[in-house]
């Protein structure tokens, strides 16, 4: 019969090994019958020999041991993780690189809650393989609702619950608003957004380096969410999601009778927790790359970059299918004179209630863009004639009476726009040809006096 004690040998002599040889000293479960380490006088040697343990310079000495069951590689060093991989016998389950730095982690956790008595080194290993599959599940999307379906349907299976969710954290309104949720009816998914109340079950959570357990909503202080009580939440368990010391959000899961969750399971819960959060937190910073790469900041339209590529590509679309595009560019008269009298920030307003107008006379398949500073460009999908001249004529009428604030010290009294259109592929089949048409045609409206719509056939 397999014996209950393990056998376990550490190497290294840093910080970790150190740290990670006076937890595992306290599990009874568990035998330290070795240390390696090639600095005698390291701190983990001292902890060693006061400990009684055996130790060596020579981390093969222990290869031949037949009685012994781990290895756990703490020495961070490329070369003694190499040459284990290839020496290391088949009996001896070697622990190394993440792997260790995960047992010490939740050692470490465990340790803070007295719980280390309360677990085995082989559930340690089976907690390490469910979170490492879930991790790289989650590694391999970028993905955000993937990220966060992924992370609550794996906490709600990992903590057997029926139901749960996680709520993100928006740090500019400081508020929360859902990310994901399973198990609950739809009017649960109606709560999208609330604030972040001082004395809050959220703010708890947030506070707590550890999972949250309430075996009983009825017996916690404070418990009043309306929503959860009316779907007969009774228990749940929730973890912060923190990752770089940025909050991202809080990770729940529930239940609709009162139940206790083991230590195990809150254990369980924080470690897919810190997993889900650095996901989450690299999905956002890429959503965010995205969407400065394709939207322009002060007006929310789209960008320069992503214009200049759906153009080339609407080119290539209506070249295969013998299809037409109309290209407008617009530039607001009198601009320069409006941010020299009033400065750049009223400016930006101007640019900002322009780009509304904009958008409202626009359809949905149209590719609205901020050109550049005071120039903006429409490309409009198979799309000629009266329907664009009627659409162009709207929104130059809009502006040339909106209310814009000063206007009336303009020259004209007014803020207006001179707009040039091209089409394709009439006026051109390149990128470069139909841009360098449109803004042909502007010209041509601003010498003509400025507030009007003018086609480069006329300009020509």
């Amino acid at each position: 019969m397999e014996s209950s004690i393990k056998n376990i040998v550490i190497i290294g002599g840093g910080d970790s090994a150190t740290l990670l040889m006076g937890l595992l000293h306290k599990d009874p479960k568990i035998k330290i019958v070795g240390l390696a380490d090639r600095n005698s006088v390291s701190p983990t040697m001292m902890l060693a020999h006061r400990l009684n343990i055996p130790t060596t310079a020579d981390y093969t000495a222990y290869l031949s041991f037949p009685e012994l069951h781990y290895i756990i590689d703490a020495a961070d060093d490329m070369e003694v993780e190499q040459n284990l991989d290839k020496v290391c016998p088949p009996h001896i389950k070697l622990l190394g690189g993440i792997t260790a730095k995960f047992i010490l982690n939740h050692l470490v956790q465990l340790d803070r809650r007295n719980g280390i008595k309360d677990f085995t080194f082989e559930e340690l290993l089976f907690q390490y393989q469910s979170i490492h599959d879930i991790g790289l599940k989650l590694v391999s999307s970028t993905d955000m609702m993937r990220i966060l379906y992924y992370t609550v349907e794996d906490a709600t299976r990992l903590t057997a619950t029926p139901a749960g969710s996680i709520a993100l954290f928006d740090e500019w309104r400081g508020e929360m608003y859902l990310g994901a949720v399973k198990g609950f009816s739809a009017s649960f998914s109606k709560t999208l957004r609330w604030a972040l109340r001082q004395g809050g079950l959220t703010s708890a959570i947030l506070n707590t380096k550890e999972s949250l357990v309430i075996a009983d909503v009825s017996q916690y202080p404070g418990f009043d969410n309306p929503v959860m009580l009316e779907e007969g939440v009774q228990s749940l368990m929730a973890t912060p999601l923190i990752a770089e010391g940025k909050i991202i959000g809080v990770l729940y899961v529930d239940d609709f009778k009162i139940r206790s969750f083991p230590l195990r399971e809150a254990s369980l819960l924080a470690l897919l927790g810190s997993i889900a959060a650095d996901m989450i937190d690299k999905a956002q910073l890429l959503e965010n790359a995205l969407r400065i790469s394709i939207v322009d900041d002060l007006t929310g339209l789209n960008s320069h970059r992503y214009f200049m590529k759906r153009l080339s590509n609407e080119i290539k679309r209506a070249a295969h299918f013998h299809l037409t595009f109309t290209l407008v560019m617009i530039d607001i008269d009198d601009f320069r004179f409006y941010n020299n009298l009033y400065g750049h920030a009223k400016g930006n307003e101007v640019l900002c209630q322009i780009s509304a107008i904009l958008k409202d006379h626009c359809r949905d398949v149209d590719v609205v863009t901020r050109y550049g500073g005071e120039e903006f460009a429409i490309l409009m999908p198979e799309t000629t004639g009266d329907t664009v001249l009627n659409l162009l004529n709207r929104f130059r009428e809009k502006v040339a009476c909106y209310p814009f604030n000063g206007k009336e010290k303009l020259p004209k009294g007014q803020i207006t726009a001179s707009i040039g259109v091209v089409t394709y592929p009439v006026h051109g089949d390149a990128v470069h040809t139909l841009i360098e048409k449109a803004t042909t045609a502007v010209l041509q409206a601003k010498k003509s006096g400025k507030n009007r719509i003018v086609s480069y056939t006329d300009a020509g």
